[in-house]
């Protein structure tokens, strides 16, 4: 029971985190918008929940059944129960390692699903260099790398903690009384988790008939662009009720231009596909660099 209640708030705290984690990417490096990722309305992508439990998993493996004269990084002298704090080790290599696969392994399963089970992706990595299928490639590959370092050194050891303090502080242990309060409120935030996720599940389910019916694969973020246009027809007659000099204004602030940066420039020419130069290829590219569908794709 324990176990299975530490791996619900691992779940929900992963999938809660995973979305901030997203929202910023979207709206600093990749989209340069604030953008709500995945299907789901509220503050979770249960992607994320499944991989860190994946990771917290991978080191209590690591760490609780291998040999004692492996040490592992152990700042504060309690993880899974050894009793000796250590600082960094070369034996940290081995979970770090496993977690960087497992983590690449679950995206790629993750869409494969998603692609032939649904015919919809919730990602595409088709204009990186080096992408296989559009669902994995070598900079995300790195990334997730990155992700398992930082999660070994920065988060493990305190999100143990962390999850035992918030089991002793839910259900009580020597000389605390349980504090029935919390398990309610995590009843109630599981409780709207699980109807969001039935509520897009159904929206989901549509975009995947009509994507089967269709024969394509359909882009969730694309599809998610046609609502924010929608949107946008809304709020364009907002701006037009507006006074002439406010709409100017606005209009001013955004035709403002943007400073070229060299250095983001030069790092898009190494890792993105210029679709110009592989049009010289005879390869087809459509405006947003993006391959275009043949009928032999699938």
């Amino acid at each position: 029971m324990q176990i299975f209640l530490l791996y619900l708030f691992l779940f929900i705290f992963g999938s809660m985190l995973g979305w901030v984690i997203e929202v910023l990417f979207r709206r600093f490096v990749s989209a340069k918008k604030w953008v709500n990722p995945g299907f789901n309305k509220g503050p979770w992508l249960p992607l994320y929940g499944f991989g860190m439990i994946l990771m917290f998993t991978m080191c209590f493996l690591c760490i609780s059944f291998l040999p004692e004269s492996m040490v592992f990084y152990n700042p504060l002298g309690n993880l899974f129960g050894k009793g000796i704090a250590s600082g960094p080790t070369v034996a940290d290599l081995l979970p770090i390692v496993l977690m960087w696969i497992s983590m690449v392994l679950l995206e790629f399963l993750a869409g494969i699903i998603f692609v032939k089970g649904f015919h919809v992706k919730l990602w595409d990595y088709s204009n990186m260099k080096g992408n296989i299928m559009g669902i994995i490639c070598p900079v995300f590959t790195l990334i997730w790398g990155a992700v398992a370092v930082l999660y070994y050194y920065a988060i493990n050891p305190f999100l143990y903690k962390l999850a035992s303090d918030m089991y002793i502080y839910m259900f009580g242990g020597e000389g605390e009384i349980a504090h029935f309060g919390f398990i309610f409120v995590m009843g109630c935030v599981y409780g709207i988790f699980i109807y969001d996720f039935v509520v897009s599940t159904g929206a989901f389910a549509k975009v995947s008939k009509f994507a089967t019916e269709s024969g394509i694969v359909a882009k969730a973020e694309e599809l998610r662009e046609h609502i924010v246009k929608a949107e946008k027809g809304a709020k364009d007659k907002i701006f037009a009720s507006f006074p002439e000099h406010i709409q100017q204004s606005i209009i001013e602030q955004q035709n403002k231009p943007k400073k070229e940066n060299k250095i983001k420039t030069k790092i898009d020419e190494k890792i993105y596909i210029d679709p110009e130069k592989e049009k010289n290829k005879g390869a087809n590219y459509d405006e947003n660099g993006r391959p275009i569908k043949t009928s032999g794709d699938h």
